[in-house]
């Protein structure tokens, strides 16, 4: 079940490799870029610019999420505090996702230590389809994991594009290539999280989109 909920939950957030390894082996011996060189070069990862989302999780889950990002999207921290129960299976999750550019962290408070991540299969991504707005390519992303579009609804007031994978009965709530909703069954069992709050275009707190001071970084060269 973690695989299938992890999977879920960063399909976009994580923008999966659609190309070869070859040509991200190509783009190696750079430096990863961070955020701000990412827009100065052109590339956007959502459509609108910085904002700060909470969601509630809901079914046999418990908890929260808060996602703050700027530089659309390109800098950007999910704090994720998660309880998920079924019959006699029980997991707690208290970790934080960074996203700086081309790199990525997965934070754990407990230990202080954050593993290191490449991230460059965004650019990858972009040059393949011919464009630096990745908010315009998440359609084709869905439609590559079997989705379908199923209409629309209003979540906080935001027009979002239902998109249903039945392969994987999951069904995401989209607009402007962010996630702003989804929901799957497990053996039946709802396991879904529900936007509460939404802020756009309003500077999140800066101290949020970073790693903690002193923290330990495993992975990186």
């Amino acid at each position: 079940m973690k695989i299938h909920f992890v999977l879920i939950f960063t399909a976009i957030f994580a923008l999966p490799l659609l190309t070869s390894f070859t040509k991200i082996e190509s783009r190696m011996g750079n430096a990863p870029r961070t955020a701000q060189q990412m827009v100065a070069a052109g590339y956007k990862r959502y459509g609108v610019e910085k904002g700060t989302l909470v969601f509630q999780y809901t079914g046999v889950s418990s908890g929260t999420d808060y996602i703050y990002f700027d530089n659309w999207g390109w800098r950007e921290a999910k704090y994720s505090r998660c309880t998920t129960k079924l019959g006699t299976f029980s997991e707690e999750t208290n970790a934080v996702q960074y996203l700086d550019g081309e790199s990525r962290y997965i934070y754990q408070p407990a230990s202080n230590k954050a593993k290191y991540f490449d991230s460059r299969q965004a650019v990858i991504i972009a040059e393949k389809n011919g464009t630096k707005d990745l908010s315009l390519y998440s359609d084709e992303m869905l439609r590559g994991m079997g989705g379908k579009q199923n209409g629309k609804v209003k979540i906080q007031n935001i027009d979002c594009d239902v998109w249903n994978i039945e392969a994987q009965n999951v069904k995401l709530f989209m607009w402007k290539g962010i996630t702003m909703g989804e929901e799957s069954y497990v053996s039946g069992n709802l396991i879904g999280r529900k936007l509460m709050r939404v802020e756009l275009d309003k500077n999140p707190p800066a101290e949020k989109l970073v790693l903690p001071k002193g923290a330990v970084v495993e992975g990186k060269k």
